[in-house]
């Protein structure tokens, strides 16, 4: 009895993954993070070869009692405060609205 009814919700949900709108969702959330991802290694790699390559520049005074390096390691903190709160706006204007709609379709199916 129970193996019928779990079979088609498993089809069910293999419909959804299979589906236009799902499809959509997934590569919206995937270009974000992928876009994040890149922005944030290329900066911390360019901070990786301006500290190898020159260090003077890394050493260099700026007001108060930090360098370039200093600062540019504060602005990477920044980085991923800025990032993450751009990922809750993009995912509560963009993302969440669609996941909401694709719930809605599943569980009205299943009424």
């Amino acid at each position: 009895m129970g193996t019928t009814s779990s079979l088609s919700q498993a089809d069910r949900y293999v419909a959804v993954h299979d589906s236009a709108r799902f499809q959509t969702l997934r590569r919206q959330a995937h270009t974000f993070t992928a876009w994040a991802s890149v922005i944030f290694t290329g900066w911390w790699f360019l901070m990786i070869l301006l500290a190898a390559y020159t260090p003077g520049f890394f050493r260099q005074a700026v007001p108060g009692n930090l360098n370039v390096g200093l600062l540019l390691l504060l602005l990477t903190f920044a980085m991923v405060i800025v990032i993450t709160g751009l990922y809750l706006r993009y995912a509560r204007t963009v993302l969440d609205p669609a996941a909401d709609v694709i719930r809605a379709d599943v569980e009205g199916a299943a009424r």
